[in-house]
């Protein structure tokens, strides 16, 4: 248990400005990150941003709690996402959690997880394959990084052109046969080929829904586009390196014979562990054509939550849980008590703990809505 919160004082101007402003949708702008692997296009494309060729800004981090393990060119951090609030200006979303623990994340979650929202959120389109890389548990994070939290990650596929000599793929888990001493001969030599070929890959199709656990390398692309639901840490050991790649910013620091040790290796064969890689989508309510599907497992529960809202009409969210929303498909309303918010594909929102909300489609075609949590309060 984390305790009961105990938020620093703010100023009351500050927190009842802020207690306003959440009683309506947060909207999430677009905010590229700087990082290790070239791509964005195709987030940019469904984000209706300006469109330009795949480059360095590659993540786009919505409704980020989380600094970024690495900082921007000009040596700034990065990671955490803004929002404008009247009277205030542009905050921070985990300000906002700070001051208005309660109503932004629920008490009884706060009271386990902290003044976090428990869930990071990424748009992501790679231009090429991204390296091969892994993430640790939760055990092994508080071990060895002082933090509460690991990396199991989701990724939700938007679409998968690939990029014309190469089908998109995901590569998860080891082939039988890997043990720890070669893997880390093939990482020290930089043998990119013989670390890719360690690994299963299987195609992969727009629609499709894939968890990586914790300590699990993987890798995916080249040229698709999905959402990454996330535990909000930016924990991560990059196996996969080119010739003269930097041990400390592939290892968070810590050296090969430290992180090697965080990466899972047992393994089994390509039909189970992609069987277990690869989600089965759960339908948990229907109302008047309207529903909502869990897209996870629920041994993924325990790290986070994550749901598909397809609404023909309405739909009610009330459940007294925080989520960012991303609009996948078509147009329509947010409604509240305290206002009503048009939305389409490519937007995104944080949805306060307290705020109850109606979605409302268009006449003209359906709203999709992916809707992203985090884990239990229990």
């Amino acid at each position: 248990m984390a305790g009961r919160l105990e938020a620093a004082p703010v100023e009351p101007g500050r927190v009842a400005a802020a207690r306003s402003a959440i009683r309506l949708p947060l909207p999430l702008a677009y905010h590229p990150l700087y990082r290790f692997y070239e791509g964005g296009a195709l987030t940019r494309e469904f984000r209706g941003e300006p469109q330009r060729p795949d480059d360095w800004w590659s993540e786009d981090w919505v409704g980020s709690c989380t600094l970024a393990g690495n900082t921007d060119p000009d040596g700034h951090p990065q990671g955490l996402s803004t929002v404008e609030v009247a009277g205030l200006g542009v905050v921070t979303l985990r300000q906002l959690v700070e001051w208005l623990p309660a109503e932004m994340v629920g008490e009884r979650f706060a009271e386990r997880w902290g003044a976090t929202t428990g869930v990071l959120v990424k748009l992501l389109s790679p231009a090429g394959p991204v390296p091969v890389h892994a993430h640790p548990s939760r055990a092994w994070a508080r071990q060895h990084l002082g933090s509460p939290f690991g990396k199991a990650e989701a990724w939700i596929l938007l679409d998968t052109p690939g990029d014309g000599r190469s089908p998109a793929h995901a590569s998860i888990g080891f082939v039988p046969g890997v043990e720890r001493q070669w893997f880390a001969d093939a990482v020290r030599r930089h043998d990119r080929a013989a670390i890719r070929g360690a690994l299963h890959r299987t195609d992969v199709a727009a629609g499709e829904v894939y968890v990586a656990f914790p300590g699990v390398p993987h890798c995916l692309g080249p040229r698709l586009s999905f959402i990454e639901v996330q535990e909000p840490t930016d924990h991560i050991v990059i196996a996969e390196t080119a010739d003269g790649g930097g041990e400390a910013d592939a290892t968070m620091g810590l050296g090969w014979d430290l992180a090697l040790d965080m990466i899972d290796y047992s393994a089994a064969p390509a039909g189970e562990t992609l069987a277990r890689a690869r989600q089965q989508r759960r339908v948990l309510r229907q109302v008047r054509g309207s529903s909502e599907t869990r897209l996870v497992a629920d041994d993924v529960l325990q790290f986070f939550d994550t749901t598909a809202l397809d609404v023909t009409d309405e739909l009610d969210v009330s459940d007294g849980r925080f989520s960012i929303a991303i609009v996948t498909a078509g147009s329509g309303l947010i409604e509240t008590d305290a206002g009503v918010v048009p939305v389409r594909r490519g937007q995104t929102f944080a949805l306060a703990a307290s705020l109850g909300v109606r979605l409302v489609a268009d006449d003209s075609e359906p709203l999709q809505v992916v809707r992203c949590l985090g884990p239990s309060a229990e």
